[in-house]
């Protein structure tokens, strides 16, 4: 299995000079490199993990002391996450699963076994108990997404909404496809598709994308233990709860 984390974005809402993903706690660890740790807990290899890069990319490769894989997407401040993962795909033989984690997210080590276990073709970790973590935000309820789940099938997703009955879960930000699947959405020369159609699609809509063209995505619903970084009022918060 590979594993990639989607790092290319500026991250201006942080109101930070360097990606987010290297905000850096109190016990001198980035988000970036606490991530990277429980990868590698899971008997994931240096050469296993790719990241993806574009808003100062040398921060990133200096922090990480140059060990990993980078993909870097020069394209980033016109596109988003699905360009950068096309990025990482077409370097990559489809010959094992892989792993797509959001740069701006913390969680703990039973999220990656979660999804590492999980038979699914595509699978992506939700939270069920995301409420309570959303109404410590400032103005939670103005970053509502719908994501509705039925039969153990996520059926809508991606878009705002402020109704509290179209959302199953929380979108966490790890999603694992097979490769199986990886194989079929190259064939088809599916991303290239979608991205000459929308260079800027998000992956939520780009999961709703595949669902309305019949393939499924499985919900792994649980009450998680995680955390996600929009602002730096998130981080903030983050450090006076631990």
């Amino acid at each position: 299995m590979k594993a990639v984390i989607l790092c290319a974005g500026s991250g201006k809402r942080t109101g930070l000079k360097y990606p987010k993903c290297l905000y850096t706690f109190r016990d001198k660890k980035s988000l970036l490199e606490k991530n990277i740790r429980l990868l590698k807990k899971k008997k994931f290899k240096d050469s296993d993990i790719f990241i993806v890069t574009g808003f100062k990319s040398n921060l990133i490769k200096n922090k990480t002391n140059n060990k990993y894989n980078y993909v870097h997407n020069k394209n980033y401040k016109t596109t988003n996450m699905v360009y950068s993962l096309n990025l990482f795909l077409r370097k990559i033989p489809k010959k094992s699963d892989v792993l797509i984690i959001y740069s701006d997210i913390i969680f703990d080590e039973k999220c990656l076994s979660l999804i590492i276990k999980s038979k699914k073709k595509i699978v992506t970790l939700i939270d069920s108990d995301w409420l309570k973590k959303w109404k410590l935000k400032k103005n939670y309820q103005s970053d509502l997404e719908e994501l509705l789940i039925k039969n153990n099938k996520i059926v809508k997703l991606g878009k705002k909404t402020n109704n509290l009955k179209n959302i199953s879960g929380r979108f966490v930000g790890i999603t694992k496809l097979s490769q199986n699947i990886l194989k079929d959405f190259n064939n088809l020369k599916l991303l290239d598709n979608i991205l000459s159609k929308n260079r800027k699609v998000d992956f939520t809509n780009f999961l709703m994308i595949l669902i309305q063209k019949k393939y499924t995505v499985y919900p792994l619903l649980k009450n998680l233990k995680w955390a996600e970084f929009d602002t730096i009022d998130d981080f903030k918060r983050f450090e006076k709860l631990k």
